[in-house]
């Protein structure tokens, strides 16, 4: 459930009453509850935390992560919740996103930043944003990076996470 890019920045409060809601009340059945907040240090991060915290969503996703302390702010926010609440700590899992060419250098600091740091996902489109490529179909813009966080994710024993596919109008690339 997305907090920051699919939400305009005039409809935040309700976009984290509507998360509240939903993981409160409808059945996800075996389907992971993630929350994406917005990055750390857009001021609206510890808002989203705080506005959904109480449902106890399995984990959060960190977007645009540059620095391991990113990860280690939101850790250790959980980890005063989890003890206020009677939870199990590090209950709650993290998903740093990896966005930029700072958090692309950053990425072995990132990967170790926390125990309950389960995954480092690529973000290929703001990737190519922040460092002036123009997106090809062959992706070689993209393609250290890509390598790069695939690798280290591996090498912390944590998931890889590779970028969305957008070509939506492309049913043959989509297959």
């Amino acid at each position: 459930m997305d907090l920051e890019d699919g939400v305009a920045l005039n409809q935040k409060a309700e976009a984290r009453e509507t998360i509240m809601q939903a993981l409160k009340n409808l059945d996800f059945g075996s389907t992971e509850r993630l929350v994406r907040i917005n990055p750390v240090g857009s001021g609206l991060e510890m808002h989203d935390l705080a506005g959904t915290i109480k449902a106890r969503p399995d984990g959060y996703v960190i977007p645009k992560v540059e620095r391991a302390k990113d990860v280690k702010k939101i850790s250790r926010w959980l980890d005063a919740e989890e003890r206020k609440n009677n939870w199990k700590v590090r209950s709650i899992r993290l998903f740093a996103i990896i966005e930029t060419a700072k958090g692309v250098v950053n990425a072995r600091k990132i990967a170790r930043s926390s125990p309950r740091l389960k995954a480092l996902m690529f973000g290929a489109e703001d990737f190519a944003g922040s460092v002036g490529a123009t997106r090809t179909p062959a992706g070689m813009e993209i393609a250290y990076a890509r390598s790069a966080v695939l690798t280290h994710a591996k090498a912390f024993g944590l998931q890889a996470i590779d970028t969305p596919y957008i070509g939506i109008h492309d049913l043959d690339g989509l297959e």
